[in-house]
């Protein structure tokens, strides 16, 4: 699982840094990448996330005290047509967001695009810029959409650092949220009340099948009742009369790569005005960048035995599971994060155990403590002490749970079936997207760069070939800052 507690941006950097430092164990660079263990060219690690420039538009925003202008009324749909400049983007060019204010709106309130957006981003977080913003112009209802989500990761952990009640605050969304934690607080919000993730086999951080829940919060903090690995694992389950505020939450989990997947199972013709079709492109191929750091000391290996926890699925599967069960399993998985983040932190303070006051044998056990002893002196014989970032190093331990994140470098052959699959999916759609969200997931090395640039290409015929005049004749590419206007599409 994508981790919450990972800071991309840190992450980033100090993946960079690793790239370009490596110790003389380390595999050759070849032509600025390093060469994998299957013998592929790997780039290095990502540039810091691009921050957002928002400031402007909401500081205009926040002139207008009424939160009636949240749906941005005007007297005549023809009016609108005729002042768009103003109302998509401000003098400086910036796409004015939506203000995440309550406020209720009709189904035949709704505008229409003239034709289906494709919104092309990078970080994947950042479709949220156009989401809120289809919002805000009411081409989707303010509540109860349904995402229809093509990834290799759900997306779906639960900000620890954010307050639930920033859920409304879309400062903070577009700027707090990051790749693995963005749908979750829309789910929060209302904004969606279903999440259908299709995924290839090879992917198995949640169980496939439908998994309805409630998500709420409990002492301003997002929490569901859900007990699955997938959130347990973050100390995230509590009991549904804990939440307070819930929404009733439908989750849907399909392999794709196969062939009798059909989408009237689960969309029909009442979903046509709140259908966002969303794809990341790492959902065709999909890297695990998490297991390049430190390779030379097995590092990742080492950090799944030390975070392994005792899932609940076992006694679930045996029918025996109760409540008890799974808030016992949340809390010790929280206090286990609890207890390695303050060894992880003392290591990277200290730069060794000294002055460490062990942790509790109930929580960290001797067996348990000796592999993170055994991972420091490895690390310290294949690297120089300033290369080792402790902090990096329990941020990847931290997506080491169970499930883990998938790690498939698709060949040709399978890319092909994929496709295949893709578009027999869209052919079988009972209505087509009100729009459609795309992440490229590259420069966060989610999907091979070798390969996003032809599976961004595939995609986007495929998409044209199946709703051919239905669709924008072109894509507003984000990632190339292409300027952009929801009320002239």
């Amino acid at each position: 699982m994508e981790s919450d507690a990972l800071d991309k941006e840190s992450a980033a950097a100090a993946l960079k840094k690793l790239t370009q430092g490596e110790s003389p164990e380390s595999a050759a660079k070849v032509g600025g990448g390093v060469v994998g263990s299957k013998g592929e060219t790997e780039v290095g690690a990502p540039p810091t996330k691009r921050q957002k420039t928002v400031e402007a538009a909401i500081e205009q925003e926040e002139e207008d005290d009424n939160e009636e202008e949240y749906l941005e009324d005007e007297e005549s749909e023809e009016e609108d047509d005729d002042d768009d400049d103003s109302d998509g983007v401000d003098e400086d060019g910036v796409p004015q967001l939506v203000p995440m204010e309550r406020v209720q709106s009709t189904q035949n309130s709704l505008r229409a695009f003239r034709r289906i957006p494709v919104f092309i981003v990078d970080y994947h977080n950042d479709v949220l810029e156009f989401i809120y913003r289809c919002l805000g112009t009411r081409h989707l209802p303010l509540e109860g959409n349904t995402l229809v989500h093509f990834d290799s990761h759900p997306d779906m952990v639960i900000p620890r650092h954010i307050p639930a009640s920033s859920a409304y605050d879309k400062d903070a969304m577009l700027n707090e949220l990051s790749i693995e934690n963005w749908i979750m607080p829309t789910l929060y919000a209302g904004h969606f009340s279903r999440v259908v993730w299709l995924k290839n086999s090879w992917c198995q951080q949640l169980p496939t099948g439908r998994h309805d829940f409630k998500v709420g919060h409990k002492e301003d903090r997002i929490g569901v009742d859900c007990p699955l690995d997938y959130f347990i694992a973050d100390g995230n389950y509590c009991t549904t009369e804990d939440l307070q505020e819930p929404k009733s939450v439908e989750l849907q989990v399909h392999d794709a790569d196969n062939e009798n997947l059909d989408p009237k199972h689960f969309l029909t013709e009442k979903d046509a005005k709140g259908f966002v079709l969303d794809i990341d492109l790492d959902f065709f191929s999909t890297s695990n960048p998490f297991l390049e750091i430190y390779k030379d000391a097995d590092c990742y290996n080492q950090l799944k035995e030390i975070f392994h926890f005792e899932s609940v699925e076992v006694v679930k599967k045996a029918g025996t599971a109760s409540i008890e069960d799974y808030l016992a399993t949340a809390d010790r998985r929280q206090t286990q994060l609890d207890a390695l983040k303050r060894i992880f932190w003392h290591l990277e303070d200290q730069r060794n155990f000294d002055g460490l006051e062990k942790p509790d044998e109930s929580v960290i056990t001797p067996e348990i403590y000796a592999k993170i002893v055994r991972l420091a002196e490895t690390l310290q014989e294949k690297y120089p002490d300033d290369e080792i970032d402790w902090h990096l190093i329990f941020d990847s331990g931290s997506t080491t749970d169970n499930n883990g994140l998938p790690h498939h470098i698709s060949t040709s052959e399978e890319l092909e079936a994929y496709f295949a699959n893709f578009k027999r999916f869209l052919e079988r759609l009972p209505v087509p997207p009100v729009a459609i969200t795309m992440a490229h997931s590259a420069q966060d090395d989610y999907c091979p760069q070798d390969q996003v640039a032809f599976i961004e290409d595939r995609v986007l015929r495929l998409l044209q070939e199946v709703f051919r005049e239905k669709l924008h004749e072109k894509a507003i590419l984000h990632y190339m800052d292409d300027p952009w206007d929801v009320m002239k599409l």
